[in-house]
């Protein structure tokens, strides 16, 4: 099932460490509805401003596949509102600041360890947060930064 032009259900919700597992990855409806929004509002407009494909490393998560990757409780990846993307040849930096020039209808951007950006919608009918962030760790424990750096 496609969610968008160039997203599909499929990519959003594959995780290794479910099938590793054995659990079900799978969302209901609501999930679903949120995911597409997430591909409509945000992954489409930014893939349309880069010119590039992006490459989704975790998106939907159900509440045992968050908990097996040590997510955030109130994680959005859980409701469907946010996924990990990188692009081949890009920074995860500049893919982070190029979501913020672009003023694109955010509840978060996270630039997580260098590694990857991490972008979130907000719930249905709640404006957009627009908040940018560099998560660190420091220690064991991970902390976040206001800005992107």
């Amino acid at each position: 099932m496609m969610l968008s032009d160039h997203f599909s259900l499929a990519e959003m919700i594959a995780s290794d460490t479910a099938a590793r597992h054995g659990i079900s990855n799978a969302p209901g409806p609501f999930e679903i509805d949120n995911l597409r929004r997430l591909c409509v509002l945000v992954l489409e407009p930014l893939r349309a401003a880069i010119g590039q494909p992006i490459r989704i490393t975790s998106g939907y998560r159900s509440s045992l596949l968050n908990t097996l990757v040590g997510g955030s409780r109130t994680s959005d990846h859980c409701a469907g509102r946010a996924a990990d993307i990188q692009i081949d040849g890009t920074s995860p930096l500049t893919l982070c600041r190029a979501i913020e020039s672009l003023d694109l209808p955010t509840r978060q951007v996270i630039h997580e360890f260098g590694n990857w950006c991490h972008v979130s919608i907000p719930a249905a009918g709640d404006a957009p947060r627009r908040e940018y962030l560099t998560a660190v760790k420091v220690g064991k424990k991970t902390e976040y930064l206001r800005g992107l750096v």
